[in-house]
């Protein structure tokens, strides 16, 4: 028996999921942090090439991701690699990252945070730049809000 607030089962497709577009990016999100009861939420992102975070970390999340296609140079924690299409990353709470895609067509990436949060960070930025509010002094309140910490260089 599940409660009102419980995760019910749920088939997402990605002609279904919500279309998102935070920094320009494109993505769909496939399950809400509310789908899940808080647990997770997943998110489906293209990156054309040359696209992908500066170093940022994440305090009270971990974040999975599954590169399904393309090239990308990652960093976590100091270490850097090239990788590709059937690629694992995961990354515990307080490491810092990057990634970014260095092939010549878009890639594509499954984003897993746990507990979730991502997706209203990114639907948040999302919504501001679609009305031509997203600017630096919003990016940074949201990413504080979201905890996504970004190591800017002075």
């Amino acid at each position: 028996m599940t409660s009102e607030n419980s995760p019910r089962p749920l088939v997402v497709t990605t002609a279904e999921a919500t279309v998102i577009k935070p920094f320009g990016l494109d993505m769909q999100v496939m399950l809400t942090t509310e789908q899940s009861g808080g647990a997770i939420s997943v998110i489906l992102v293209s990156h054309r090439p040359g696209e992908g975070p500066p170093d940022h970390l994440h305090r009270s999340q971990e974040e999975c991701i599954f590169i399904v296609d393309g090239t990308y140079e990652v960093t976590i924690d100091g270490g850097t690699r090239v990788v590709g299409g059937g690629t694992l990353l995961f990354i515990p709470r307080g490491v810092t990252h990057r990634f970014r895609n260095i092939g010549p067509t878009d890639g594509h990436m499954l984003d897993w945070s746990l507990p979730g949060g991502q997706d209203k960070y990114f639907k948040a930025i999302s919504d501001l730049a679609a009305i031509g509010q997203f600017g630096t002094l919003a990016a940074k309140e949201l990413s504080e809000r979201f905890d996504t910490h970004f190591m800017l260089v002075p």
